[in-house]
């Protein structure tokens, strides 16, 4: 009974926040709790990707198509059939609302999940083993030139959220843009560098 209360007290504070012509979920609720406390590793595991401004196809987990739209700014599609990675290291298709594609907005300095699988928890001692949800989250650093080509930036890292969540496309994205997730270049170790083309 009081669990019950609890829960029910917990949903009305999360409900009051949206207005009521809102189309939420409580699943779309329990998403955004989950990305707005998801856990990172304590050994940080990241790296810098770069993705070459004139090439056409993309090849970081779910994004196919970046395109420049600001100063600042970059337009990115991201495809359902490769937001989620498969425990044998390919791609699978998730269940979905029906959307192949979503398209999204992203600021320099802003950070957005890009992909999501089936993993476990690291970094607990005792049991290494929990299962959990990896998410792949991007932040986005801007253009880089070398060598006469201008290169996307983006720093990645694992972050964990619940096994019992599924990854679901293209809300977790969507609604991960609004998150600002503890990536920082000056305070982990980035010793990953990949997918450029310059010597």
């Amino acid at each position: 009974m009081i669990a019950t209360v609890g829960f029910l007290a917990i949903g009305i504070v999360y409900l009051a926040g949206f207005d009521e012509n809102s189309e939420r979920t409580l699943q779309d609720i329990v998403i955004i709790d989950s990305l707005n406390n998801m856990v990172f590793g304590m050994d940080r595991d990241n790296g810098i990707h770069y993705e070459r401004v004139d090439r056409e196809e993309k090849y970081y987990a779910s994004m196919t198509d970046i395109k420049l739209i600001g100063d600042d700014s970059i337009q990115i599609t991201f495809d359902e059939n490769h937001f989620q990675f498969g425990r044998g290291g390919g791609f699978v298709k998730p269940d979905s609302d029906g959307s192949s594609e979503f398209v999204a907005t992203i600021n320099k300095g802003q950070t957005f999940v890009a992909g999501c699988n089936s993993s476990s928890m690291p970094d607990f001692p005792h049991d290494e083993n929990i299962p959990a949800k990896q998410l792949h989250v991007l932040k986005y650093i801007g253009i880089t030139e070398k060598n006469g080509t201008d290169y996307h930036g983006f720093v990645h890292q694992g972050g964990y959220v619940s096994d019992d969540m599924d990854c679901k496309f293209p809300e977790m994205i969507q609604y991960s843009v609004g998150v600002e997730f503890d990536i920082n270049m000056e305070n982990h170790y980035y010793g990953e560098v990949w997918d450029h083309d310059w010597d």
